[in-house]
């Protein structure tokens, strides 16, 4: 304990030479712990069990997960897997009672992994809402297109339409950094690559494609291969609603089962006491 109320001195001197303390950026649990992943040491040997969660952090930040990120990350897990440690321990002080540091323990180890655990599923669910969202979009730009928009209008006014809204999207969000690439003065078939890069998804990456290769050729092909891309990304979308369904279904399956032992126990149990009677 009392390294640890040293390591949070420590930490918020360096927060106050950075003037993070000061703006409150300080965490009490998270800052403590990355003052000690950043010596050279610590961070090198940690580097090799990151690769996964950097990887995992990338794609969630359109492919870019800076040194800053990582650490954050891997602190505030660590952190908490300290603070539940430290409060078993001292509960099991407290109540004389060693299984319950022990468990404190076991349950500290196990956070980072479901931190983890977390990080992945927070990216299947940006990919699921990405997938489920294009062909929405692709819609909206055939309608616009049909109506006599060029494509990068076409493509703003759907971000527009969905700015508006206010719901913050993924594939929006990525779609806006494309587009303001574009005003930067990158061409637009270096953008729409970079969305695709960004969104990490190969839907994505066929609807940029299909953009860029058609595009160029203009007129009734350009909307033949639109359509065409509509009718695959909506089979797509009925494969993926199917997929969620089931799962929710197989989530529910347990749950349900627990539910019926326990009726059948608040059933029986009465029968069979008044029988052993």
């Amino acid at each position: 304990m009392a390294g640890y109320v040293g390591l949070v001195l420590l930490a918020w001197k360096q927060a106050l030479r950075k003037g993070g303390a000061v703006k409150g950026k300080f965490h009490v649990l998270r800052e403590p712990v990355r003052y000690l992943i950043e010596r050279p040491g610590v961070y090198r040997a940690a580097l090799p069990w990151l690769e996964k969660p950097k990887a995992v952090l990338a794609a969630l930040n359109g492919g870019i997960c800076t040194k800053d990120m990582l650490l954050g990350w891997f602190s505030e897990a660590l952190g908490l897997s300290a603070a539940t440690w430290l409060a078993a321990g001292w509960l099991g002080i407290a109540a004389n009672n060693g299984a319950l540091a022990l468990l404190g323990a076991f349950v500290a180890a196990l956070l980072p992994l479901l931190r983890q655990k977390e990080l992945r599923k927070r990216l299947e669910l940006r990919r699921q809402t990405i997938v489920l969202e294009l062909p929405e979009l692709l819609n909206r730009l055939l309608l616009m297109v049909n109506a006599g928009e060029n494509v990068l209008r076409a493509l703003e006014r759907c971000l527009q339409r969905e700015q508006q809204a206010g719901k913050g999207h993924p594939l929006y969000a990525e779609l806006g950094f494309a587009l303001a690439a574009v005003k930067r003065g990158e061409s637009f078939g270096a953008a729409l690559e970079e969305f695709g890069r960004r969104c990490s998804v190969p839907e994505a990456k066929l609807f940029a494609t299909t953009l860029l290769i058609n595009s160029r050729r203009g007129g009734e092909t350009f909307v033949s291969a639109l359509r065409e891309l509509s009718r695959t990304l909506w089979e797509q979308r009925k494969a993926a609603a199917r997929t969620l369904g089931e799962q929710a279904s197989s989530r529910m399956a347990f749950p349900l089962a627990v539910i019926f032992l326990i009726i059948m126990v608040l059933v029986g149990a009465p029968s069979m006491l008044m029988m052993s009677h």
